[in-house]
């Protein structure tokens, strides 16, 4: 059995233009794992990174027709959503033999358009380690469509979604490392903007580890799902020091939600990178609330080299009515914490547009950020992600373009403007709180960018990260974002 997993391309183009040359270039860390549950004896596995390696539609699906698999299984986000929507269509059409999954976030919730257009023969729904290899055994005759846990699709023209609504694994430490064999590890040493203006990973390039999946808080703009889990320390040291040892990684980047929820599982990892003398950097994203003194100084002392504190906003009403759980203070308090006790890089993220917020809030926000000691800002213009409990309010009230149309079809394109950083092309966002406009929120963002970076400290701060080289690109991007 031949099974092809893939990481489409998507529309980065269209939805942030120039800015696409920020974005960096990660090995799909959840097909990997889905191909190290899935191949063994009888059970051949692919892996094709279409985004990494440049493919477009006709390309992938030259691949695809050469390697002819018997199942070919999608990683499905908003950002692709409408490039796999036509690739599961040309799929069914001309390998009708091929069993066609779609799986993730943007997936689950248009499952069953998708599976009416003829897109694809199954949806999986949560995380597809499991799934997959029961969707293997189905193809093997060792299984019914009904065995199959946490899918959607079609029986004699009814919809049928098998329990539970969504599969989540329940012992990350079981499974099996994901299978890095299976993907050209040379498509992502690229020395990106990014890692030359924040993270120092330099050409080596990016590698990711998933320590915990799931998250506790509740911000209505989110997409993850609210149960955490958690790899052993143990677990966690070991594949870094695999990547370290084995593939050279001088820079990890912690793909959690929120490594740092468990403290006392942060401080066990760091002791344990610390115990073995690994001398690999790595970075996360982190809440103001988490960061304690005990572990900042941990997390410093086993290399981590940068932490992106989600922040949203500079106005307390505003994270109350995302249901952040923070306080402005805490956010102050978190910044000069981590100046004050380690030599870390700190980012903030930022959301402009969110719900209720006025033009005056946002200019608020800018100023908030220019306030904090922080190394970069990121700001995002809110944008409501299907899966999002936030999308959920807005479809019910018919306050969004979902893309799904009276009759049942789906308007893919709409999803090109699922964006949060549409100032970067000419398109509008999918979603403007009533109080702003496109246009002016739109021009907030530049304002944003070019108020905080466009200071004296800052662009002394970035003006040595910048290979010779690059100079030209960054000043490009820079006029496209800022003005």
């Amino acid at each position: 059995m031949r099974v092809l997993l893939v990481q489409p391309p998507d529309e980065m183009e269209a939805m942030l233009g120039v800015g696409k040359e920020l974005v960096q270039k990660y090995e799909p860390l959840g097909l990997l794992y889905i191909a190290s549950a899935v191949r063994g004896p009888g059970c051949e596995v692919s892996v094709v990174d279409a985004h990494a390696e440049g493919l477009d539609a006709e390309g992938l699906q030259a691949r695809i027709a050469r390697l002819r698999p018997d199942i070919a299984g999608f990683s499905v986000l908003t950002c692709s959503g409408a490039m796999v929507y036509h690739l599961g269509r040309w799929l069914k059409q001309n390998l009708p033999e091929t069993t066609v999954v779609f799986g993730n976030i943007h997936a689950s919730v248009y499952a069953e358009q998708y599976l009416r257009s003829g897109c694809c023969d199954f949806v999986v729904h949560g995380e597809g380690e499991e799934p997959m290899r029961r969707i293997a055994d189905l193809r093997a005759g060792r299984c019914a469509a009904g065995d199959i846990p946490a899918v959607s699709y079609l029986k004699d023209g009814s919809l049928v979604r098998n329990p539970p609504d969504f599969y989540l694994a329940p012992d990350l430490s079981a499974l099996q490392p994901p299978a890095r064999d299976l993907v050209d590890r040379s498509l992502y040493r690229v020395d990106t903007l990014s890692n030359q203006l924040y993270t120092g990973a330099g050409a080596s390039g990016t590698m990711t580890v998933g320590t915990s999946r799931g998250c506790p808080y509740k911000c209505s703009f989110c997409v993850v799902n609210q149960t955490p889990r958690f790899s052993s320390p143990e677990r966690v040291v070991d594949e870094l020091e695999a990547l370290e040892q084995d593939f050279g990684a001088r820079y990890v980047m912690l793909v959690d939600s929120l490594c740092m929820q468990d403290a006392g599982r942060m401080l066990a990892i760091c002791a344990e990178i610390r115990r073995r003398g690994l001398r690999l950097r790595w970075g996360c994203d982190a809440r103001v609330n988490c960061a304690t003194p005990e572990l900042i100084r941990a997390m410093a002392a086993a290399g981590c080299y940068d932490l992106s504190f989600g922040i949203e906003s500079g106005v307390q009403r505003l994270l109350d009515g995302v249901r952040k759980g923070i306080r402005l203070e805490m956010v102050r308090d978190a910044v000069r914490r981590v100046r004050e006790l380690s030599d870390l890089r700190v980012a903030g993220l930022f959301m402009l547009g969110l719900p209720g917020e006025t033009p005056a809030d946002s200019l608020e926000t800018i100023r908030f950020a220019k306030s904090l000691d922080l190394d970069m800002a990121q700001f995002s213009i809110c944008t409501p992600y299907p899966g999002s409990a936030l999308f959920e309010t807005l479809r019910a009230r018919g306050e969004i373009d979902t893309g799904i149309r009276p009759d049942g079809s789906l308007d893919v394109s709409v999803w090109r403007r699922y964006s949060g950083y549409i100032s970067f092309t000419d398109n509008d966002p999918i979603w403007v709180t009533a109080e702003q406009t496109a246009e002016g929120l739109k021009g907030l963002q530049r304002r944003a960018q070019r108020e905080f970076y466009l200071r004296p400290a800052q662009i002394l701060r970035h003006i040595g990260r910048v290979r010779p080289g690059n100079v030209l690109k960054v000043l490009r991007i820079a006029w496209r974002g800022f003005f």
